[in-house]
Parts: C-alpha cells; structure tokens; sequence
C-alpha cells in the first residue's frame, strides 16, 4: 500500500496536509485534536478528491462503460420495488456483509439477534423468516426459534449468511415475492446470486483475481482469489476467500483484546460502571460498556464446471462451502453468574457451516416453434449452525483469578438438509395479435427438506448425555407456477402470474437415543416418572393408545412393573406422540407499464402476495422447562400478504429522472406466540393444566403504507465535466400498525417495530472518462422514531393475598387442610399499549460517507477501492439494533441503569480498503 502510494507521487503526504486546509471541493473541517487510528482514515478521501485535481484537466473523449456501467443506487429498476447490486458497486461500496449491503437502501435494514450475528432483513415492516433469502434459487433455512430457551440464548438462532466475496450480484426485492420465490417472501426477499465464469474473464478465454482488504470497524482481513475460463465447450470457475476478523467495534472504536477470550480475564472495574457504585465493586455484566470479545474465521470456496455438449445442450456442476467459527467472550449473556467476580463465566465456539453442490441442465433449442429454454436443476443445501457454550468454575481471591477450570459444555446443533429439484421452462413469444404477445414461463418444484436439533450436555466429570429431546420433522414441497409477460405494444406491456404450494410435515426423532429418552420420561417406573402429568407425557400416550385409565390400571396390577416395561419396548420406537401436518396455498401477482406521454410519463402498477409456512418448531414445540410448558398446534395456517404498488416514472429530459411511488402492504394470519395460565377446570387450556402454558396462533393483522420519491440526475454535459457525474436523492418514508388479539382484553393495535425509520438518501458518483479512477459521496439522514410509531404490548402484574391453601395442596389433597391455611398471594398479569420504554434512546442522525476506486499499472490490472465512513463521527444506536430490547433476551441484556446500551451504538469514524489484482 504504501508503496503505490510512493510510485503515484512523492508528494502525496504534503499535498494531503495542504488539501485539508485549503480546497473547497472537498472541504470539512476536521478538529485538531484526531486519534492516530484516525490518519488512515482522513487519507482515504484525500487521496480521492487528490485524484480528482490530478484528472481535472484531462483531455480524454468520454467513453461508455459497457457492461461495466455504474448502476447508481436509486436509479430505476426494470420491476417496481427492485434494487440489484452489482459486483462491481459491491467492491466500489466496500460492501463486507449484509449490513453494508443495505446502507444505501432505505427501504432495508438488517434486524440484529445478537450472540448468532443478525437474523436477515427487515423489509416492509416485518422480518427474520418473513423475508426470503435465497442461492441461486435454493432458499436459506427459516431461523428456528424455541420460545422458551430463546430469551436463555440456548440455541442457535441466527440467519445463514452468504459470503459476498462469492456473490455476482445481491437483488432484493421490496414487497410480496413468493409468486417467484414461494414461502418466506411476505415482505420481500434478498436473492443471491454467485458468480459466473464469464464475470472473471477480462479478455480473451482465461482469467482471475487475487485480492486483499482491511476494515478497522471489526478489523477484518479478507484474502480472496479466483480463476476462470471460457472456452468454445468448456466453462469453469474457482474462488476462494478467507476472512478473519473481531467484534463489530462502538462508538468508541476500541480495539480487540485477545485476552478476554481467556477463562482467566477479569474486567477492570471502569469497563463496568455499575462496579464503582454498587455491590461492593462486584459489578453487573450486564452493563459492560464494550462489545463482547470475538475472534473469527471464516472460509468460503465456489467451484463451477460448464460442458456445452452442442450449441443446444450445456451441462453444469457446481459446489459451493462455507464456514465461520467464532469464539466470544459472552459474559455479558450470564444470567446466572452476571457480575464481575461472578463464579461462573462462558465461552461460546459457535459454528454456522453451508455446503452446497448441485449438477444442471441446460437446453436451448435451434429450431423449435415453440420452446425458447427449458432448464433442469438439481441441489443439495446443508445448513448447520451450532450454540456451544463453554461454562467454567471461577475461583477469584482478593480480585484476582486463582483458577478457571471447564465444567460443562451445552452443545447444541440444528441442522437443515434441503433437496431440490426445479424444472424451469421458457416459451417462444405467442401473438394473439391485438390481445398482445404472450411469453409463458412455467416452473415445477420438488423439495424435500430435513430439519434436526439436539442439546446435548458435555460434562469433564459425568460425560455426555442428551438433555433435551426436540420434535425434529421433514418437510415435503411441491409447487409449480405459470407466469405470462405480456407486450401490447411499445407503450403497454403487463404481467400475470399464478403459483400453487404443497407442504406436508412429518415429525420424528432423529435417533434411538432421543426416542427413548422421551419414551422413558412418560413411561418409566411407576413412581413419580410414570406420574408425569406434562402436556408432552399426555400426548404421548395419547398417540400410543394409553388412556387415564390404563395410566392408573398399571399402577394397581400385580405385575404392573412387568406389564410397563413390556410396554415400552414394544412401543417406544412407533410413536413420536405428534401428528402430520400439511396445508396448500395460492399466490398470484400481477403487473402493468404504460407509458401514458411516450418517452416522458410511465405509470407502473404492482399488485402480488406473499406467504410464509409455519416453522416446525411453532407446529411441534412441546417442552415444560421452569414452570412454562408449549402447546402443539397441528392446524397452524401459513402468514399471509397482499401488496400493491403504484409508481409514476418522469423523464424530464435525456439527464433527469423522477420517481414517486406509493405501497400499501396488507399482512393477515400472523404467527403470534399466545400465553396463559394453565388450569385443570378450563376446557380451552388445550391440556395445559398448570403454570404458564404458550402456543403458536395465527392471531395478528398488520399493514404497512408508505410513499417513495427518487431523482437521478447526469450533470455531466451542464457541469462539461469530462467523465461522467451522476447524482441523486431518495426519499421514503411509512406508517405501520398491526393488531392482535390479547388474553384478556380482546383486540389491541401497536406498532411493529421492524418498519424502517424516515430517510433520506444524497448522493454522487464521478466516473472518469476513461473509467481509471471514480469517486462517490453518501449523506443519509435517517429520521429518530417517535413514540406514537412504537406502541408496543406491555405486561403489568397483579398480586392479591386471601386467606387459604395453596393450589397445588388443595390439588394433591381435593381440599384445604386446616394445618396448611395461611396467607396465600395470588398473582395474575394484565396487558395495555405503551410506547417502547426505550424510545428516547432513538436519535435522528445524519451520516456522510466517501468511497472511491483508482486503476493502475500497465494495463490497468490493479484496483485500489476505499472508503470512509460516517465521517462526522455520529455516535447513536441503530434501530434495528435498539428494537431488539424490547424482547427479553440474555442477548440484549443491559443494566437498570443502562450502561450497557453504549456497547450497542453504531462504530464511529472507520474506514476500509482492498486492492485488487486482475488478470
């Protein structure tokens, strides 16, 4: 780096310092007093806006960019609601993941969960499984989420995501997709596509990359390369990328430190400012003021291989792999030993893992009347993610650690296996003469998927044994769908399309061991483990012909014990206790572009819908664990959406364009976890007799309205600039409610939480004219949330003392002994609508980023990409990220005294860069 820097210019640094203080093109007045870590990043824009002297009076004819145009973020997409990213603004926008993806988009943010990373986008109002993300066609499994161990952090409930570096282009879609992309596309979908060999091929019939880059704002180092060739009968490809990185850094950009990833690291008082002031200094974790300690690894590699059999036949394979392990400091999770000098403390060594190979078809007849492209697919996903938590004894003397020895580990896997078969088949065009010309797609799928999760307790002194015993299901997926692209004439075209699903669950336990385990809790001994009165016990033996009174008849035979465990090993391997489920649903959409002033006014209508299939653990999650216990729901319907569209498209002129639009997003069936108080004289407590009993409904309504407005503007002929120069702005903003139907006081209406806020979106891109070098500017205001936008379901509790037994003795007695009466407290719980409690920590902010590109060296083969970002060092938390704590979680725990939001604030000031190596 520093050498480019010395064969561009020996002046370079000098002219850095006089830029600052005297040109106005780029001109910011930075305060005297920066951070050292802060020089890289001030020398990123200077040497950009450096270049831009430097070209300023080139003479080169402009030129086009061909393939290689910048598609500028705003400028009009082909399908309302649209927005694709290419390869080239994801290494010009210094994009590292999917939050960098979606920086510029402001429709789309990514919602946060915390230890497991992000849990997708937030689209339209709603996220996480609502929002498709798919490879290549092949959709990434739902977040599988367990209501009762969720807010404990056991199990892993993050959202697979894909590698960028792998990636050819990111679309993503705004609005109801699932006519293309079928279940989980209620508010949109993100649709990755990975690379192609033709994409690395700069000329001729061979070619590749070698590639590194730095981002301080979690220190990451990514070394990618890849090769490829394109031949008359043979394409190939192969990259490869390896990542290793830290924390996502604060406000504070503080850098990693290793050595609290180790058993032995004790916090300084001042990292947890409740220690000074309370408990004798033994301070809650929970209010750490840093983000937790991460180091990780990540490797991803993508092979492809073409054979064109003819001009008409092209077989393909491919492979893809990745993985990424982290090792966390997760103190600040501890809900048992959360504080200082706690005795406990965890680690997590988490791995989320894809591999996927697939082999395809393609045939692309000559001469046929009628078939235009039929394409075969078949591929074969596994997902794994893994929650393993290192738990160790402490022992600490006078404040300092003496010892940390290993006592447990809970390793806790869930894994998805998806098989799919897809048959895609394009029509020659169809004129109907006045009723348009018709071009049919028609798609056919087939996919069977496998989900599995166990937990799993690995203790240094006892050994391993399975703790829990989860319902694991496969699904079978049948769908098939007709699309019609209809062109009128050159100022009409419409489109019309129908598709049709099929799914069908089949629960089960994956393995003799966990079959038995749950077959030996509800039917073991006669003592207390037959007595067992669980809502799983009670199915179970439900399901494997046992009735009440079998229950009591074992207890009084002679050879009762005999009997039971004859029982039982005839029966434990036929009967999982849960029943098969399976439902079908119809999705359409429909579009309209007509251009009502030729060349100047297009008017575009939109209307589609989504859905999304329960997931398996809504369907079968029936576990009791510290006084809750889940409710099956076998009829659980699929969530549902409707959205409509409607844009006005205005070219002024050749160099301007405007764009307002408006949507009204409609979602009904919401999956909405429902609780209440078990009772044994309640019909409807569903055999929930006891504690606090929760099931998954389909209760909610919400809808999301908002309107849209772009300009995108080419200066570059009003400014006779030699390259080209192109700006625009975007605004959007949208009102949500949705309304749910309480316990107790019938239907209630709140806000949503995941609509995005308020924005707006400046921006520039220079491009010189002989495409060497470019520069582009963000400034994104995004607007604070404002309590009427957040009105959420609170709980309050009631307590009421009278004079009596408690419940459970007048249960196990029929009545109230005398010796047991005394004062007995009640408590119950009522519901109401608040603002979020956490609103006023919601800031308005504006942030401006710099990125740019240079090329050099003989034949341009080098790119140096950098950028700046939120250069004004804006310190607030995301709104993503605030939401989050309106959930209990030990994932976004912080203090009473709210310490430990500041660990949670957006990084400052950071910067990143890569250089490129083309062949």
């Amino acid at each position: 780096m520093y050498v480019f820097l010395q064969s561009e210019t020996n002046l370079v640094i000098t002219k850095i310092i006089h830029f600052y203080k005297y040109h106005a093109m780029c001109q910011y007045n930075f305060p005297n007093n920066l951070p050292k870590n802060s020089l890289l990043a001030l020398l990123i824009p200077a040497i950009m806006c450096h270049a831009i002297q430097a070209h300023a009076n080139d003479n080169e004819l402009k030129v086009h960019l061909g393939h290689e145009t910048i598609t500028v973020s705003g400028t009009p997409q082909k399908e309302v609601g649209e927005q694709t990213t290419t390869r080239r603004e994801l290494n010009e926008q210094m994009v590292q993941n999917n939050h960098d993806l979606v920086r510029y988009n402001t429709e789309v943010d990514v919602a946060e969960v915390g230890r497991y990373g992000n849990k997708g986008f937030a689209i339209r109002g709603v996220d996480g499984n609502r929002i498709n993300m798919n490879i290549d066609g092949v959709a990434l499994p739902e977040v599988e989420v367990n209501e009762i161990f969720s807010p404990y952090g056991y199990q892993y409930e993050g959202r697979f995501n894909p590698d960028l570096e792998m990636m050819g282009r990111v679309r993503i879609m705004a609005g109801s997709d699932s006519l293309l992309l079928g279940s989980g596309a209620v508010g949109g979908s993100v649709s990755y596509h990975t690379k192609e060999p033709i994409g690395l091929v700069k000329t001729g019939n061979f070619g590749g990359y070698a590639k590194v880059g730095y981002a301080n704002k979690n220190e990451e180092w990514l070394s990618a390369f890849g090769l490829a060739g394109v031949y008359d009968k043979t394409e190939f490809l192969l990259n490869y990328a390896h990542r290793t990185g830290h924390e996502l850094k604060n406000h504070d950009m503080k850098g990693h430190d290793s050595s609290q990833l180790d058993p032995m690291y004790l916090f300084p008082k001042e990292y947890m400012p409740d220690s000074l002031k309370a408990y004798k200094h033994n301070g809650s974790t929970s209010s750490l003021i840093y983000p937790d300690a991460l180091d990780y690894k990540t490797n991803s590699v993508l092979a492809k291989f073409y054979r064109h059999l003819s001009d008409e036949h092209r077989v393909g394979i491919y492979g893809m792999f990745q993985e990424r392990k982290n090792h966390m400091n997760i103190d600040s999770k501890n809900i048992t030993n959360g504080s200082r000098l706690g005795g406990g403390i965890r680690r997590a060594h988490d791995i989320e893992k894809l591999e996927s190979y697939g082999i395809n078809h393609r045939y692309t007849p000559n001469n046929s009347q009628w078939l235009d492209k039929l394409h075969l697919n078949y591929a074969h996903n596994k997902a794994f993610g893994l929650a393993h938590t290192w738990i160790y004894n402490r022992e600490i003397d006078n404040e300092t650690v003496s010892s940390s020895i290993l006592n447990n580990r809970e390793y806790r896997p869930t894994k998805t296996i998806t098989d799919q078969l897809e048959l895609s088949t394009d029509f020659l065009p169809i004129s109907l003469h006045k009723f348009g010309e018709h071009r049919f797609t028609l798609n056919a799928t087939y996919k069977k998927q496998d989900y599995t999760s166990t937990a799993v307790d690995k203790q240094e002194k006892h050994g391993q044994y399975l703790k829990y015993a989860f319902a694991d299901a496969k699904k079978d997926i049948h769908s098939m769908s007709l699309t019609d692209s209809i062109h009128f004439h050159e100022r009409l075209k419409a489109m019309i399309g129908v598709r049709y699903d099929n799914y069908k669950y089949s629960p089960y336990f994956q393995n003799a061991d966990e079959h038995k385990s749950n077959t030996d809790s509800c039917t073991n001994t006669l003592g207390r483990d037959w007595l067992n009165n669980s809502l799983y016990c009670n199915t179970y033996r439900k399901q494997a012909g046992l009735t009440s009174d079998d229950l009591s008849a074992f207890a009084h035979w002679r050879d009762g014990e005999e009997k039971l465990k004859k029982w039982r090993d005839d029966n434990y391997e036929k009967y999982t206790g849960l029943q098969k489920s399976k439902f079908d649903h119809i999705t359409f959409g429909g579009a309209i572009d007509y251009q009502a002033i030729p060349s100047k006014l297009t008017t575009r209508y939109k209307i589609g819908t989504g859905f999304l299939a329960p997931t398996v653990t809504q369907i079968y999650s029936n576990y009791s664990f510290n006084g809750a216990s889940q409710v099956p729901n076998y009829n659980l319907k699929p969530e549902k959406s409707l959205n409509q569209e409607l844009e006005l498209d205005w070219k002024v002129n050749g160099d301007i364009n405007l764009t307002m639009a408006g949507y009204l997003t409609q979602y009904d069936d919401f999956i909405h976890t429902r609780y209440w108080q078990g009772s044994r004289d309640n019909p409807n407590s569903k055999g929930c007799t006891v504690g606090t009993c929760l099931q998954s409904v389909n209760l909610d309504q919400a809808r999301v309205y908002g309107i849209k407005f772009g300009i995108n503007a080419d200066l570059s002929d009003k400014l006779h600039t030699n390259g080209r120069l192109d700006v625009f702005a975007n605004f959007h903003t949208a009102k949500d409610s949705a309304t749910i139907d309480t316990d107790k006081n019938g239907k209630m209406k709140i806000n949503t939480l995941a609509a995005v806020p308020t924005s707006l979106l400046l921006g520039s891109t220079y491009t010189s004219a002989n495409d060497k070098w470019s520069l582009g500017t963000r400034i994104n205001w995004i607007q604070r949330k404002k309590p009427n936008a957040v009105k959420n379901l609170e709980i309050g509790e009631n307590a009421t003392t009278t004079h009596g037994c408690p419940q459970d003795i007048i249960n196990y007695y029929g009545h109230c002994p005398p010796y047991f009466a005394g004062n007995v407290t009640k408590y119950d719980y009522y519901e109401y609508v608040g603002s979020y409690d956490q609103i006023h920590r919601s800031k308005s902010v504006i942030l401006f980023d710099m990125f740019g590109s240079k090329k050099f060296g003989k034949n341009n083969d080098w790119t140096l990409n950098a950028g700046i970002y939120n250069i004004t060092n804006e310190k607030y938390i995301p709104w993503q990220t605030l939401r989050q704590f309106a959930t209990t979680s030990v994932n976004s725990m912080v203090d009473k005294e709210g310490h430990g939001f500041n660990r949670y604030t957006a990084p400052g000031r950071n910067y990143a860069l890569s250089l490129t190596y083309e062949f």
